[in-house]
């Protein structure tokens, strides 16, 4: 795939769901390396627009995503502990979620209700993940950023999946611990641990891919913090 292809322009479907969803201007076209063996999804597009991100996949599947409501996961492999592909998981706010990029992504039972997960399509393996994925992360982030500050300054909870935040108290599945005692956030082997004075743990550790908006996440912790 050359730079150049990612300029394609979106079909009319995908063109029609962008201006129903109020997305702005397209901005770039992915898909993945044709192949025999994944024949199907030859024809499936990630389309990115100012606003928000189109899929398409087989049998007409279509789906529009806006920067300011998606909630976004990122499922990183990797072979002899070296990160090596990135799935990535877009989830509208119905739950219906859509799974792109190389590698592979399974929720559990528990995963999917605390995620709110009511379906879940297989989409295509599209090429730069690196690319679009961090563009995707980023744009979710600045979108949602004023936003979920908003909610928190008028008293709000805003939710993340493993973990629900608001002004005074970080609450895992188990456990929870006012801001004033989290002193460090430190991850291993992709889990992100909160830890307090004399380095205890003082809120659950989760996997970071169980986290919905983990950019967006992170930021919040460290504002509230302080």
């Amino acid at each position: 795939m050359n730079e150049r292809d990612t300029y394609e322009q979106p079909t009319g479907e995908a063109a029609a769901l962008a201006a129903d969803r109020g997305l702005g201007q397209w901005q770039r076209t992915f898909r993945m390396k044709q192949s025999r063996l994944f024949g199907k999804h030859n024809a499936s597009r990630l389309y990115l627009y100012d606003s928000g991100t189109v899929v398409t996949g087989p049998e007409g599947f279509g789906a529009a995503y806006a920067w300011d409501t998606v909630r976004v996961l990122r499922y990183l492999s990797t072979r002899n502990g070296v990160p090596w592909d990135a799935r990535y998981t877009l989830l509208d706010q119905q739950g219906a979620a859509v799974n792109i990029g190389p590698g592979t992504r399974v929720f559990l039972k528990d995963e999917k209700r605390a995620l709110g997960i009511t379906s879940l399509v297989q989409g295509a393996l599209f090429l730069w993940p690196d690319v679009w994925g961090e563009h995707i992360l980023r744009a979710v982030t600045r979108a949602q950023l004023p936003k979920a500050l908003a909610a928190l300054e008028r008293g709000g909870t805003v939710d993340f999946g493993a973990y629900k935040v608001d002004q005074h108290v970080l609450a895992g599945r188990r456990h929870s611990a006012p801001w004033s005692q989290i002193t460090e956030i430190s991850s291993y082997s992709g889990t992100l641990i909160f830890n307090g004075s004399l380095k205890r743990t003082t809120v659950d550790s989760a996997d970071l891919q169980s986290i919905a908006n983990p950019d967006l996440f992170l930021r919040l912790c460290r504002h509230l913090m302080g």
